[in-house]
C-alpha cells in the first residue's frame, strides 16, 4: 500500500469516528433542548425559572461544537477529495 492510499485510509477511518460524533452530539443537543423545554415549562408554575444557567449554557456549547465538528468534517472530506 502506497503512502497516498494509507493516508487515505486514515481519513476514511477519521470520516467514521468524526459522523459517529456528529450522530452523537446532535443526539445530545436534542436531549439537553428537551430537559431545557421541559424545566422552562415548569418554570411557568414557579415564581423563579427552575432552568438552571449551566443547562443553558450546555445547550449552547452543544450548539457551537456541531457547528465546529461540521467544519472538520468538510476540511477532512476536501483534503482527501484533494488526494
Amino acid at each position: 500500500m502506497s503512502s497516498v492510499e494509507q493516508v487515505q485510509a486514515t481519513l476514511a477511518l477519521v470520516g467514521e469516528h468524526l459522523r459517529a460524533a456528529h450522530q452523537q452530539l446532535v443526539e445530545a443537543g436534542e436531549r439537553l433542548a428537551e430537559a431545557h423545554a421541559i424545566l422552562e415549562a415548569a418554570s411557568r408554575m414557579h415564581p423563579r425559572s427552575l432552568v438552571p444557567p449551566e443547562l443553558t449554557k450546555a445547550c449552547d456549547h452543544a450548539r457551537e461544537q456541531l457547528t465546529l465538528l461540521l467544519g472538520v468534517m468538510e476540511a477532512v472530506e476536501r483534503f482527501s477529495g484533494r488526494l
